[in-house]
């Protein structure tokens, strides 16, 4: 288990692939091989389902907007005012536009929090090491793909619906089936954490609000891997009313015993 969690927290921050991953964590031929079988499980789903061979996951970006600027219009701390315009969305807030790849049970595989809610989709995603992992495989033999919408440029390795296609086209409405799964994830994500949720005002820095962003999407994995999704999806709201909830006064003497200090 550490060495998955090393594993997943590495595969967070850096985007790099499962080789060098397991090079750097000294992971095992084992391990290897459930993460392989993981991959399958995904490209046996989607195809099963909606009969898209090649599918590795879902792309998609989401404006996450707790950025707060002094004069109080957004909610983020931009750095420097020459830098506010990189940060306002065109939904008219300050956010972080974050690019994230699911599966097929909602389990987030890949996390981008670096740029901010002006930048679009398609330039997100040409520059992020997502990218470059998928066209490495593919120049190595290895056809898979992602779905994503079409705010995206269609790619060998990034399968978008086809444009002005006919209302009855066949594959853009497996693919528009098949994509919701990122859409549910998001939704699932936020909910849960209501620290992302746009209602929320944080006053956080991007890079700190960003380092948030990566740590929920830790724990909504842990929540997925551990089966318990029956968990209330405003959890994040009942931690944070029992920890704000002021606490008895209770006597130092009277919990000396039960530390074990008597």
């Amino acid at each position: 288990m550490q060495h998955k969690v090393l594993t997943a927290l590495f595969f967070y921050a850096t985007g790099s692939y499962q080789k060098l991953i397991g090079a750097a964590n000294n992971i095992s031929q084992k391990i290897y091989s459930v993460y392989i079988e993981q991959k399958r499980n995904i490209l046996g789903w989607f195809y099963r389902k909606y009969g898209i061979p090649g599918v590795v996951g879902c792309i998609d970006g989401s404006q996450m907007a707790s950025i707060y600027t002094p004069n109080h219009s957004g909610r983020i701390v931009v750095p420097r005012q020459e830098e506010e315009h990189l940060y306002y969305s065109r939904k008219h807030y300050h956010s972080l536009n974050v690019q994230m790849v699911c599966d097929d049970e909602y389990r987030i595989l890949n996390v981008n929090s670096k740029f901010g809610g002006a930048n679009h989709d398609s330039f997100i995603f040409e520059n992020s090491d997502m990218k470059n992992n998928l066209k490495s495989l593919h120049q190595n033999g290895e056809i898979v793909w992602l779905l994503g919408d079409s705010g995206y440029p269609q790619r060998p390795w990034l399968m978008t619906p086809i444009l002005d296609a006919e209302p009855n086209n066949i594959y853009n409405e497996k693919h528009m089936r098949a994509r919701v799964v990122i859409e549910n994830t998001f939704s699932r994500l936020k909910n849960r954490w209501r620290c992302l949720h746009k209602d929320r005002v944080l006053h956080y820095k991007p890079l700190k609000y960003s380092r948030i962003i990566l740590a929920c999407s830790v724990l909504h994995n842990i929540v997925i891997n551990f089966g318990i999704d029956n968990i209330e999806e405003d959890m994040g709201q009942q931690l944070a009313d029992i920890l704000t909830k002021p606490l008895p006064a209770v006597s130092f003497q009277y919990l000396r015993p039960k530390m074990g200090l008597e």
